[in-house]
This record gives C-alpha cells, sequence and structure tokens, in this order.
C-alpha cells in the first residue's frame, strides 16, 4: 500500500506529463486564442509550485548536511551574468541521488523532447561555457527539434527548470551561451547513462561505446578502431560525431562509410575555438560524406587547410545547417551547395580567400540565415549576384562582403528591399576611399571600386539591427537614415573611415556601438539629439570622443 505522498507523487508526475504533451500540441496550434496561452501558462505555474512544495516538503525529510547539499545546488536557478565559471568541488555528495532528488525529479519529468536536448550536454567538460547556437544545430541534427525557434524554446525550459544557467557579455541582455552547475553536470551524465544515451566514464567523460554518438576530447585515440567496433558488435552505427575540444581529428573513411543515420557532423571545436584552430588529417576523405544522405549538420568551422568541399555534398539532400565560418584556407564554394534544398542556415563569414559565391544560391528558399555573402569582382566567373538574394523569402539574417574589386549594377543594389523578413544585416567592406581608382567592366551600370563608397544600397523597412564594418565613406549616405530605417533598434559601427554620424534626427536606435573610428568627431548633446532613445552606447577606442560620459570600459547607459 503506498504511503500518502507516493500517492501525491503519482498524480503528479500524470499531471505534469499531460501537461508537458498539451504544451507540445499547443505549441503546434495556429487556432488557439491567446487568452487560452495565458490561461494554459497560469496552470503550468500553479503546478511547477506545487513541484516545489513536494521538493520542500522533500527536503523536510533529510538531514541538515543534506539539506545544505540541495540548497546548494539549487542555488544554479539563480541567473548570473558574469562570464568565470564557478567552480563546485566534484565529490560523492554532490552525485548523491538523495541530496540532489529534487534535480532528479525534474529530469525525470521533463517533456521527452527537452530530455534529449538536455541529455546532450553530459558531453561537456565541467565548468563549459557552451555555445546555445552550435548546441541547438546539434539538436537539429539529431531531430530533437526541427528548428532554431523549437530549439530556443527548449533553452528558455532548461533554465526556467534551473538545469542550465545563462551567461551573458557585459552590458548585454542577451545570452548567446550558458553552463551547468557541477552538480547538476553530474545529475545530467547519470541520467545519460540510465537513458542509454551516451556510455560515460567513472570521470564522468563520454567514451565510444554501442550508442551511436561519437565525442572527440582531448586525449581520445584510436577512434578509427572504436568506429569499426561500434558497427560491428551490433550498434547502429554512428548517429553523431562531436568534437568538443581535440585539435587534431584523425579523418577516417569508415565514419561516412554506409553510415545511413549519421545526423551530425560537427568536427569544428566547440570548446576554445578562438584561441586554436583544428586540423583534419586525411581532409580529402571528406569527399565520401556525401554518402550519409540523412545528415542535417555539418559543421567544419575554423577547421584550417579546407580549400574547397566536394561535390558530394550536393548528396546530403537532407542538410539544413551547413557551418564553415572561419574556414581560412577555403577557395571555392562548390556550386553543388545550390541542391541543398533543405538549407536553412550557412555560414561563410572569416573565409577571406573566398572571391564570389556560386551562382544559383536562389533556389534556396528555405534559407534564414547566410553569412559571409560575397560580391563577386570582374575576375568572377558566373558568380551569384545580389538580385538572386530577393527570392530568399524566408532570409532572417544576412551577412554581405563587399571586396576591393567587387561590382555591382545599380538594379542588384536596390534588391535588399524586397527581403521583408530580414531583420539583421552586416555589411564589411574591403575598400577604402582612398584606394586608387580602377576600372571594373561589368555588364550594366557599375560600381568602381571609388564610386562605390556612393552606393545606394536600398535595405528592408524592417531591419531591426544593422552591423557596419570598415566602412568606407566619410559621410553618412543617403540611405542610411531614420526615415528609411524606423524599425532599427540596434546600430554597429566598426571601423573605417566615417567622420560624422550624420545630421537627421528621429533615429529609433537604442543600442550603438562604435569602435576603432578614430576620425569620428561628434559632441554629446548632438548624440542625444540624433538617437533620443538612446539607453546604451559603448565608445572604444574613438579617439575623438573622450568627452563622452562612457565609464573605463567606454560604455554609457541610461539610468532609468
Amino acid at each position: 500500500m503506498p504511503q500518502p505522498r507516493s500517492e501525491i507523487e503519482e498524480v503528479f508526475h500524470s499531471l505534469l506529463k499531460n501537461l508537458n504533451t498539451a504544451k507540445l500540441k499547443l505549441s503546434e496550434s495556429e487556432l488557439v486564442s491567446s487568452d487560452f496561452h495565458s490561461l494554459f501558462n497560469t496552470i503550468q505555474t500553479d503546478v511547477l509550485q506545487l513541484k516545489s512544495l513536494l521538493i520542500e516538503e522533500n527536503q523536510l525529510t533529510k538531514t541538515p548536511s543534506q539539506t545544505r547539499t540541495t540548497m546548494r545546488s539549487s542555488s544554479a536557478i539563480e541567473t548570473k551574468t558574469d562570464t568565470t565559471p564557478q567552480f563546485v568541488a566534484s565529490n560523492e555528495s554532490t552525485r548523491d541521488c538523495d541530496a540532489m532528488s529534487g534535480v532528479k525529479f525534474t529530469i525525470d519529468y521533463l517533456e521527452a523532447r527537452v530530455k534529449q536536448c538536455l541529455l546532450c550536454l553530459a558531453i561537456f567538460p565541467e565548468g563549459a561555457v557552451i555555445r546555445k547556437q552550435q548546441l541547438i544545430h546539434w539538436w537539429i541534427g539529431e531531430g530533437f527539434v526541427p528548428d532554431t525557434e523549437v530549439g530556443n524554446g527548449c533553452c528558455e525550459e532548461l533554465m526556467y527548470h534551473g538545469l542550465i544557467v545563462p551567461v551573458k557579455k557585459e552590458y548585454s541582455d542577451e545570452a548567446h551561451a550558458f553552463r551547468m552547475d557541477p552538480s547538476i553536470r553530474w545529475q545530467v551524465v547519470e541520467a545519460a547513462k540510465e537513458n542509454s544515451f551516451l556510455e560515460i566514464d567513472p570521470q564522468g567523460n563520454p567514451v565510444v561505446g554501442t550508442t551511436g554518438r561519437l565525442v572527440l576530447i582531448k586525449g581520445l585515440d584510436r577512434v578509427r578502431v572504436r568506429v569499426k567496433f561500434m558497427r560491428g558488435s551490433g550498434g547502429q552505427g554512428l548517429i553523431s560525431v562531436y568534437n568538443v575540444d581535440q585539435q587534431y581529428v584523425h579523418l577516417d573513411k569508415s565514419w561516412f562509410s554506409g553510415q545511413r543515420k549519421l545526423g551530425t557532423v560537427q568536427l569544428g571545436r566547440c570548446i576554445g575555438f578562438r584561441e586554436h584552430h583544428t586540423e583534419l588529417l586525411k581532409e580529402w576523405e571528406l569527399k565520401r560524406i556525401g554518402a550519409c544522405r540523412n545528415l542535417r549538420y555539418l559543421s567544419l568551422r575554423g577547421i584550417s587547410k579546407i580549400e574547397s568541399l566536394p561535390d558530394s555534398i550536393g548528396d546530403l539532400y537532407n542538410l539544413i545547417i551547413l557551418d564553415l565560418k572561419a574556414c581560412h584556407n577555403l577557395e571555392k564554394l562548390t556550386a553543388a551547395v545550390t541542391s541543398l534544398q533543405k538549407l536553412q542556415y550557412l555560414d561563410v563569414s572569416e573565409c577571406y580567400l573566398l572571391d564570389q559565391m556560386p551562382r544559383g544560391l536562389g533556389r534556396l528558399v528555405n534559407l534564414e540565415v547566410l553569412k559571409g555573402f560575397v560580391v563577386g569582382s570582374s575576375k568572377s566567373k558566373d558568380p551569384c549576384r545580389l538580385i538572386e538574394l530577393s527570392r530568399l523569402d524566408k532570409l532572417r539574417k544576412l551577412g554581405i562582403s563587399i571586396g576591393r574589386q567587387s561590382v555591382a549594377t545599380d538594379d542588384e543594389l536596390q534588391q535588399l528591399a524586397g527581403l521583408k523578413n530580414l531583420r539583421c544585416i552586416s555589411i564589411t567592406w574591403g575598400v577604402m576611399a582612398s584606394d586608387k581608382k580602377q576600372s571594373l567592366a561589368y555588364s550594366g551600370t557599375v560600381k568602381t571600386v571609388e564610386s562605390i563608397t556612393d552606393m545606394q544600397l536600398c535595405l528592408p523597412p524592417k531591419i531591426e539591427k544593422l552591423d557596419l564594418h570598415c566602412v568606407p565613406f566619410r559621410e553618412f549616405p543617403e540611405w542610411l537614415s531614420p526615415t528609411n530605417l524606423a524599425a532599427l533598434k540596434k546600430l554597429y559601427i566598426r571601423g573605417g573611415m566615417l567622420e560624422t554620424l550624420g545630421a537627421e534626427t528621429g533615429w529609433g536606435v537604442e543600442v550603438l556601438r562604435l569602435r576603432y573610428l578614430r576620425n569620428l568627431k561628434c559632441d554629446w548633446d548632438a548624440v542625444l539629439s540624433l538617437f533620443p532613445r538612446l539607453r546604451f552606447l559603448e565608445n572604444r577606442e574613438c579617439q575623438n570622443l573622450a568627452s563622452w560620459p562612457c565609464n573605463a570600459e567606454g560604455i554609457w547607459q541610461k539610468l532609468d
């Protein structure tokens, strides 16, 4: 005969499961009124309060030392904004199931999708700062979430339950990374083992086994032998290959040959990326990747020695995310990528040897994020032009690179205005106004290197964030005005020739970041007049703006 508290917990478990199922169905419905959403959220809050009461009641039955341990572990629920991980000793007490029953209780009754997302965190070492975007991409690769929006929702739920803590940059409202309290991490590691999600050694590190997830960490050797063992011992083959912090990746054909279930290949390291590069040994084995027809996420971010991608990449018809950021040796992006009809995310930013994009990108109608688009030069052979991007109705984020010899017709410079869903755009120039004039031949009315400084871009009116790098003009151009950009909330200008901030008032900008603008001159009163809604400003190494009322870090914030 169960005890009364056990009966209450059983009822609560059933209620929480049903609520999670209802929440999932509710999120997929477009016919539910906002009032019902509000009512549902109220009910969910009441249930979570009941959970807290149950946990609190459970704590009353524990010894004082056990209670202190649990309270210390639960402190991760509080949001912290510093970027320095707070380490807690990982000993037997932090792994004690009774002391951490509240956390285990929460993990056990997460909605199935959210729980799978959480278990992925078991691969990261204690104290690691985890990039949210890369983790969501992994979730998409595994099929746990269909897109970034749902992935963000899962992150919000994990933060709501206190299982992850957002890590915010100083003076930033947004969190692009997070970490786990060490005690909570041990609970996640235990859950990953119990659910056969990963095989974990006694130190809490993932090892290659039969779960189908190959995790690359420092000191992991003989990967080839272990992958063969995985395939030959009744295993299902690879599901994911994820590089946490291994610098030299011994790429082998066994990783791709016959791997029909492989959904994620993250070869560029996700920890310490900015400090160290990654190298593929036997990089030519990449040509076999076309056999992985179920692949949804491919990241070669930051990997050196890759000069081109194999044409077989065009066979990855399920690919959703292709991340090639900072592949510094990449000279050509194969036209085969234009066959990837399901592609939503393409990043070739910081690939400085690229001089054009392949023609046909306009066929990628599901593309939502495109970073590093290179405007072709007169020497480019059949490049993709800006006019093609006007077909990408779902595009939300766009990054454009305009090189020293880039050419663009008057017509195509106006095409960006047609991207009605575009909310964020970044433009980087590789040309300065002082450069020697060069004649650039291209059919139509072209912009030469000298006249590029006067190009008349036409940006979508709903742009919310504009990021300009190495601006070649001295005065604000006509297209950069509050009249044209009424929805703009964030304006970043980093480096270049700019001398003024214009004279047109009425900007709705709330966040203004100015960096490395040595020629810029503007009085503080003029800034407040130009940007009356300003609440945050950064002035970094703009030597003529020393009189502005910024702190030692160059930050000014409006007091509420």
